[in-house]
Order: C-alpha cells, then sequence, then structure tokens
C-alpha cells in the first residue's frame, strides 16, 4: 500500500496509470484502494459507496471488476450488444440505397416502392420509413435534422376542379407552369421555353384542357389583373372567379408550393445541371405519373389520381421501375 500526496494507492504503478484517466476513474480507484486498504486508510464499503455516489451492489461489481480487470475495469463499460439479431439484412439495405440513388427520393416513399416490390415477389415483410431513414442515415444518403412541427389551418375545396392553383417556377433557369387541384391534389406541370405571357397561358391550356369553376395564382405579372392574356384564359376556362393570394402569405399556394419543392427536387437529382427542355418534360412526367398515381397523401388518405377520377393506374409501379432502370434491384 502506497501513500501519494494524500491519496491511497495498492501499487506503484498505478500512479502513472491513474494520471491520464477521467476524473470518475480516479474516484473510483481510490474508492476501491481504501475498501482494500488497512487501518488507518481503510473505509467501511458503505462509505466507499457513498464515495463515488452509487449503492452497495453497484460498489461490489465495481470492486470484482477492479479484482479481475485492474483500472481498465473501472472504467465505464459499452451497452451495445454483442449480437444484433434484428439487424436488417446486408440485401434489404442495398435495395434501399440503390432506389435512393436512382429516384432521390425520401424514406416514405421508398419504404412504398419496395414494399410494392416484396408484396409482388410474395413476401409479407414490409419496410417501414424509419427504417429506411435510419438506412440512408447510416449510408451518409440523408442528415438527420429537428423539424419543427408547425400547425397550420387545415382548408380543402369540396370536390375536383373546384379550385385549381397554378403558378409559375424555374428549374436551373427553365421556366416551368405547374397547376395542382386543391381538392384531391392531382399535379400537372410543363417546362417552357421562356416566360412570356402567351407562352405561360399556351402551357396551362396543354395542363389542363377543360374548364374548373374557380382559378388561385399569386399576384406576378402572368396572371395580373391588368394582363389581358390571363383575362381571355379566364373567360374560355374558368367559370367563377380568377382568386389573387395574399401579397406575402405564401401558405395560400401552400400546397402547390410543396408540389414544386419536391418536383425540383426530383429534377436535381436526375438532371443535375442540365436546362434540356425534353429531358426536363420527360422527367416531370415521370414524376407526375408517379406522384398522382404511386405516391400516397396523409392528407386526403388516398392517391391524387383516385380522388380525382375515381380511379388511379395500377401500372404506376412498372413505369416507374423502369424508368430508374432498377429491373435488376426491384420485383415487376
Amino acid at each position: 500500500m502506497i501513500v501519494c500526496r494524500g491519496e491511497v494507492y495498492i501499487d506503484k504503478a498505478h500512479i502513472d496509470v491513474l494520471r491520464d484517466e477521467k476524473e470518475y476513474v480516479k474516484r473510483r480507484y481510490q474508492a476501491v484502494a481504501r475498501t482494500l486498504a488497512k487501518k488507518p486508510f481503510k473505509i467501511s464499503r458503505k462509505e466507499a459507496a457513498q464515495l463515488i455516489g452509487r449503492g452497495l451492489r453497484q460498489l461490489y461489481r465495481i470492486l470484482r471488476r477492479f479484482l479481475n480487470e485492474g483500472v481498465s475495469g473501472l472504467r465505464f463499460k459499452s451497452k451495445r450488444p454483442k449480437t444484433s439479431p434484428n439487424k436488417i439484412p446486408e440485401a434489404v439495405e442495398k435495395k434501399i440505397v440503390s432506389v435512393r440513388k436512382s429516384s432521390g427520393f425520401g424514406p416514405r416513399l421508398i419504404a412504398d416502392i419496395i414494399n410494392e416490390s416484396n408484396r409482388r415477389e410474395g413476401r409479407s415483410k414490409k419496410i417501414y420509413p424509419s427504417l429506411a431513414y435510419n438506412v440512408l442515415v447510416r449510408n451518409g444518403e440523408i442528415e438527420r435534422e429537428k423539424r419543427l412541427q408547425r400547425k397550420w389551418k387545415f382548408f380543402e375545396w369540396s370536390r375536383p376542379n373546384r379550385l385549381i392553383q397554378a403558378d409559375l417556377t424555374k428549374f436551373n433557369g427553365v421556366s416551368i407552369i405547374s397547376m395542382e387541384d386543391d381538392h384531391s391534389r392531382k399535379g400537372w406541370a410543363l417546362a417552357l421555353p421562356n416566360a412570356n405571357d402567351e407562352t405561360v397561358i399556351r402551357g396551362m391550356k396543354k395542363l389542363i384542357k377543360e374548364k374548373y369553376d374557380n382559378l388561385l395564382t399569386d399576384n406576378g405579372s402572368q396572371f395580373s389583373r391588368k394582363n389581358s392574356e390571363i383575362r381571355k384564359y379566364c373567360e374560355e376556362f374558368v367559370q367563377e372567379k380568377h382568386i389573387w393570394s395574399s401579397i406575402h402569405h405564401p401558405q395560400t399556394l401552400g400546397k402547390l408550393s410543396a408540389y414544386q419543392k419536391g418536383l425540383k427536387c426530383f429534377l436535381r437529382h436526375m438532371l443535375k445541371d442540365s436546362r434540356d427542355l425534353c429531358k426536363i418534360n420527360h422527367w416531370i412526367k415521370v414524376y407526375n405519373h408517379w406522384y398522382n398515381n404511386g405516391k400516397y397523401h396523409t392528407g386526403i388518405k388516398t392517391y391524387p389520381e383516385e380522388k380525382y377520377n375515381g380511379k388511379r393506374d395500377n401500372n404506376w409501379y412498372e413505369k416507374i421501375v423502369k424508368a430508374f432502370k432498377l429491373e435488376d434491384v426491384l420485383t415487376i
């Protein structure tokens, strides 16, 4: 037994070993050393437990580990299990990552597509969005982030074609006219050669060829009250009125903004910096077909095409697998 600077040591070598250890290890060592020491340095087990702020049962464990392992036995031990029987199979993990890299979709949408693949293979086991999320994080595909949830008052027009939202956005400098049915969330979009008034109106006519009740837009020049082209369009296609959103209140067109955000994120993944109008419209068509037929919307608790027309294209899955060239990864 050695006493150095008022501290008790069982072995001289322990002085150098403990110099680089954390404070809690040094306290544990003193409790153990003084428990094993002889008078006048010896203290009771109860006093030793109080010294490290633990119960007697924990002290006995620490003492036993010290006698078996030495100073290293005083350190905190990892609680990580030595085996992981529920670990996701490597093949499933690769499938999740492959779909992510090909589509750029998020965890919930990836889970939907893989579950459809499993169903066609006759497998009942499902992939949950949380599992897909953890796999994507582990593989560096996305980063974890905490999102603050804000609840907005929810409005929805009563039936399809009761209100159509329209807005102009840009992808890599290319103008895209996008429209969405407020009731069903069905979306349409088209890349345009320019943002001239006449071009925008022609694009809107191509997207929706039938009349509808009301049109909701922002206050951009193409939709302005003073614009004769949009007035002519409304006389031909809008049966009730043209509604303009409040200035500095983007929530008015929030549903269409969410659609645009998802579309542009998808185009950025597929096309990077490309400005090729044909390629942009090709991938817009792929996205829209999936968005309207294959994307389950929790807000309406169904698929946009089904709520808009009463039925949807059940071949959406085959089309998207072929578009992403994932035939070797997913089952058709």
